[in-house]
């Protein structure tokens, strides 16, 4: 390892007196010289940082009055020696760089969060872009040599090849100039910019296509040129050597059964899951057709022994593993504590109140407790199941039930499950080439999750959005093994995680678009034979084969009641617009596709610039990422870039358009284009977004630890690392804590309090069938009162001109909600119901009102308490009034 700063004795205890010439003594032409020097010198020296080897001298700059065509010309003399105590190395350099650039997006992240602004300020911008391109300029000079050595082991077919591909790139980029500039154009512009993009992205396609296939008839005519370097290290031994190509006369007599068995399994799945009800043994009957499914397309030497006996190899490795990797266990252990305080603390009071979307995920969780097993939970717009099948295996335990706080415990649990899955994630898809590395870029990008606002505030929310990074974090896991490596095995596990995600959240209907992009890419950019290219669609289709077996309950619910499965998605998408086949048709369609191309560059700020303008689940129009996240979120993408222009890893061309892809669900809000950006439905970005952060903090680490002695790198690589998280747990915490609540209760109703009151008053002198809460506009949802009580089924919410009938039909219940005429009377009404007032006084005079106080902006409300009338005058009561 080098030390920074070396130089002999002589120089560093008896430092030579400085003999500059007074600058009186200079000459205006030499001024004039030294200056237009200057530029030519710094490039140079940039340059010899950059692309010097570990430990090289930093060449001085030229003396004054030294020649310019030995400036322009470095071999017409010896380049001088370095000064000394100067050296300085390519890590080093790149260091410089690195600091500035983040200066630079830092400041500009700051600028574009100055409050008040209508558009970004281009100050902003321009910071951010000089930021990036100053990443990008030290990624690309600091790989110089090895894109200089990559280059000159190709051969001169292989160099023809890489040349030509530049015009369909340059024709893709202009596509990109095209889409970029049809997000700000008016609508009378945009559909003619979209088929100008359109037209080029399939001209720069065919361009490929007809290169790829040039260049390989010309090494079959040319047998004697030996095919070199790719663009990256050839991948793992293991994932090198191909699969044997089955044969059907290989599939052995059991794997036949295994397929009837599936076959007969899914069938029986398909005829007991119609009318949007399934039974129990028929949701076990499904997971086992899953199973069964995957045991049936596995590789034909699969064996169900050799798999178990594979899984207990790592565990009696575990110890050396464990030992091995000590320091990276106890970061993740830091980083979990992080994680769990940010998701746990105060998690009983903020946030502090029920919705309608909570309410109706406990109801729909109580009547899966119940034995009404839904597939489909069609109410409120229509909900996907899996969270509240969760929530009903959770609440019966201990200390816990059918209420506000179990839904965010659960939500809490699903969180915390994502960060290591996510730190598997880096390793898996950074780690290929350089295992600590990858696990470097796991632990940060856990990390940068763990003390995110945006995930831990949908997090706390308590309903299913959760479930969407964790299913596309283990999706994109087992994608990138099929994208590189084309296993089998690969495949179906992909399959199994997007059949089940999509009981999740009703953003992982963008995730089947995710595969085929990444299957696309693949067939693209890996240079492999028609044979193997044959075999990614074989496997493909087994992939979507296993994800529709899983998917037959809902895809059959889909079927027979497709209004509803896409309610939520229509109403989004169209609103209550039509369009016609005329010119008004046209017209129509333009100014949707504006809407659209406006969404998705709305979408696109929303990191940086302008978030969701919701009060449910952050704070309105703030940014989705912190200021430190965002900041690294730029630099990342200039990191990302400059391995797309050294790599053909498929995974790494995936990031971009998958990013594109998972904002679809906010951007196709055209008929509500208020409700975009939404950082719900662009919960699927949320392990792209942080992994492309998570990059350059791994870089700087890694740079550090190599550019400074060994135990002064990695403590420097720990502290700044470290230091980021910190400062960025601050930042997210206090918008968190501090900020959020406040806005989350002036839009929420005191129902915990109502639910508080009517607990007590039942297990006082009233009961549960007592207690009545009288229906106003904008007033109380009546269930969530009752949730608050701990009776999720409380039904007495009614109108006040039908107040007698209601009680009349209460007395006749025999549940735990039947009206006790021996006891008091209770009723809930608004502030605001004078009339409610006026008539409970005349039909009960006795009783007594009170206005109930609340620390609640909204919280006051009137209780009416009667005491109690006997059965007798509750019937004179009711017969006089019905």
């Amino acid at each position: 390892m080098q030390k920074v700063g070396s130089a002999m004795p002589d120089d560093r205890h008896n430092p030579q007196p400085s003999s500059a010439p007074a600058l009186s003594e200079q000459s205006l032409a030499d001024l004039l010289q030294r200056f237009l020097r200057a530029p030519i010198s710094t490039a140079r020296t940039l340059h010899a940082i950059l692309t010097a080897a570990p430990g090289a001298a930093l060449p001085s700059p030229p003396a004054a009055g030294t020649a310019a065509d030995s400036i322009a010309d470095p071999a017409a003399a010896p380049p001088p020696s370095p000064p000394a105590g100067a050296v300085v190395t390519r890590a080093q350099g790149q260091l410089l760089l690195y600091g500035l650039a983040i200066l630079l997006c830092l400041l500009g992240n700051a600028l574009l969060r100055s409050p008040g602004l209508s558009e970004p300020p281009a100050g902003g911008v321009a910071l951010l872009g000089s930021g990036f391109c100053i990443w990008l300029l030290a990624e690309l000079l600091g790989s110089g040599q090895s894109l200089k050595a990559q280059w000159q082991r190709l051969d001169r077919l292989a160099k023809a090849g890489r040349l030509a591909r530049l015009l369909p790139l340059l024709i893709w980029l202009g596509a990109a100039a095209a889409l970029l500039a049809a997000m700000s154009a008016p609508p009378a512009a945009v559909l003619g910019l979209l088929q100008s993009a359109g037209g080029s992205l399939a001209l720069g396609g065919l361009l490929w296509v007809a290169i790829a296939l040039i260049s390989a008839w010309l090494r079959r005519r040319a047998p004697h040129i030996t095919a070199l370097a790719a663009w990256v290290q050839p991948p793992p031994a293991a994932s090198a050597a191909p699969e044997p190509r089955a044969r059907w006369g290989g599939i052995s007599s059991s794997r036949l059964a295994i397929f009837a068995l599936a076959a007969a399994a899914s069938l029986l799945v398909w005829l007991n899951s119609g009318g949007n009800s399934i039974t129990l043994p028929g949701i076990l009957l499904w997971l086992l057709s899953a199973g069964l499914w995957a045991y049936a397309f596995a590789p034909l030497d699969w064996g169900a022994g050799e798999w178990a006996a594979g899984r207990l190899d790592p565990l009696r490795r575990l110890p050396a593993q464990c030992r091995q990797h000590r320091w990276a266990l106890l970061a993740f252990a830091l980083i979990m504590l992080l994680g769990i305080s940010f998701r746990l603390t105060l998690l009983d009071s903020l946030p502090a109140e029920m919705t309608s979307d909570h309410v109706e995920k406990v109801l729909d969780a109580h009547r899966v407790s119940q034995g009404e097993y839904r597939i489909f939970f069609a109410n409120n717009g229509g909900r996907e199941p899996i969270q509240m099948y969760l929530l009903a295996l959770l609440a019966p335990l201990p200390g816990l039930g059918f209420d506000h706080f179990t839904l965010k415990l659960l939500a809490v649990i699903e969180s915390l499950l994502t960060l290591p899955i996510l730190l598997w994630m880096g390793m898996e898809l950074m780690g290929r080439e350089d295992r600590r590395f990858g696990i470097l870029v796991g632990l940060l990008l856990a990390g940068l999750v763990a003390v995110s606002h945006w995930h831990t505030a949908i997090t706390r929310l308590g309903l299913r959005i959760v479930l969407t990074p964790l299913f596309t974090a283990l999706l994109l896991i087992y994608l990138a093994r099929a994208m590189r490596c084309n296993r089998r095995a690969d495949y179906i596990k992909a399959g199994l995680v997007l059949g089940f995600g999509l009981y999740g959240y009703q953003a992982v209907r963008m995730l089947p678009l995710v595969v085929i992009a990444g299957i696309g890419i693949a067939l693209a950019v890996r240079q492999i034979s028609w044979r193997e290219r044959l075999t990614y669609g074989v496997n493909l289709a087994v992939l979507v084969l296993v994800a529709l077996m899983v998917f037959l309950p809902l895809f059959r619910f889909q079927l027979e009641e497709p209004q509803h499965f896409w309610q939520r998605t229509a109403t989004r998408l169209l609103g209550d617009s039509t369009l016609s086949g005329t010119a008004d048709g046209l017209d129509a369609l333009g100014e949707t596709t504006a809407i659209f191309m406006s969404n998705l560059r709305d979408a696109l700020r929303m990191f940086h610039w302008e978030g969701d303008l919701s009060w449910f689940h952050n704070v309105p129009n703030e940014p989705a990422l912190d200021l430190y996240t965002g900041t690294f979120l730029i630099l990342g993408l200039a990191a990302l870039a400059a391995r797309l222009l050294q790599s053909r890893d498929p995974l790494l061309w995936l990031l971009p358009p998958m990013i594109l892809i998972m904002l679809l669900p906010s951007a196709l809000s055209i008929g509500f284009p208020i409700e975009n950006p939404s950082h719900t439905r662009t919960s699927g970005v949320i392990p792209v977004v942080y992994l492309i952060a998570a990059l350059p903090l791994a870089l700087i680490g890694a740079q550090l630890a190599a550019a400074l002695p060994r135990r002064i790198g990695s403590g420097a690589a720990v502290l700044f690392c470290s230091a980021v998280l910190l400062f960025a747990n601050v930042f997210n915490t206090r918008l968190y804590f501090d900020i959020y609540p406040a806005i989350y209760t002036r839009s929420t109703y005191a129902y915990s309090e109502a639910g508080a009151m009517l607990r007590g008053f039942a297990e006082s002198d009233g009961a549960y069938g007592n207690g009545f809460m009288l229906i106003y506009p904008h007033f109380w949802d009546h269930r969530a009162v009752g949730i608050n009580a701990g009776q999720p089924l409380w039904p007495n919410s009614v109108f006040l001109q039908d107040l007698p009938a209601t009680l009349d039909r209460a007395r006749q219940r025999s549940d735990s909600f039947a009206l006790n005429p021996d006891r008091d009377l209770l009723f809930f009404h608004s502030t605001q119901d004078s009339a409610a007032t006026q008539q409970l006084r005349e039909w009960f005079p006795e009783g007594r009102e009170q206005l109930q106080q609340s620390h609640h902006p909204q919280g006051a409300y009137m209780l009416y308490r009667v005491p109690f009338l006997g059965a007798g005058d509750l019937d004179e009561f009711i017969r006089r009034h019905s």
